[in-house]
């Protein structure tokens, strides 16, 4: 179980890690020709505001767990990232983008949640 949790955990910390550094390092129009379309609507600040929230995000999700401190921190983490996914996926329907990658992380998330509660 905690082999799967790992995983899941990682994964997801890198996706949000990943996206959140290219959010606050990168210029909207190099992220927008990049395929980050759900952006178009956001100006730089907000950009790079969601870029530090999925940061903090993926490290709420890893570091409870792998310094073994308040583990429930790491399914709030959790749950609160899948809440980005759900804003995501809503601007990507209303820009008429897709919305499978949106819905996969966000099940992920939710997964993740579920194992580290049933953890504690």
């Amino acid at each position: 179980m905690t082999t799967k949790i790992w995983i899941l955990s990682g994964f997801i910390a890198v996706i949000f890690t990943f996206t959140g550094s290219c959010k606050i390092f990168f210029s909207k129009t190099k992220l927008l020709a990049s395929g980050m379309k759900g952006l178009t609507d956001l100006d730089e600040n907000q950009i790079k505001v969601v870029g530090l929230l999925e940061i903090l995000g993926s490290l709420g999700l890893i570091l409870p767990a792998l310094l073994n401190e308040s583990i429930i921190i790491s399914a709030i983490s959790a749950l609160c990232l899948s809440l980005t996914m759900i804003v995501a996926g809503w601007i990507n329907y209303k820009l008429k983008l897709s919305i499978i990658a949106n819905a996969v992380i966000f099940i992920l998330c939710i997964l993740t949640a579920i194992l580290e509660l049933k953890k504690l």
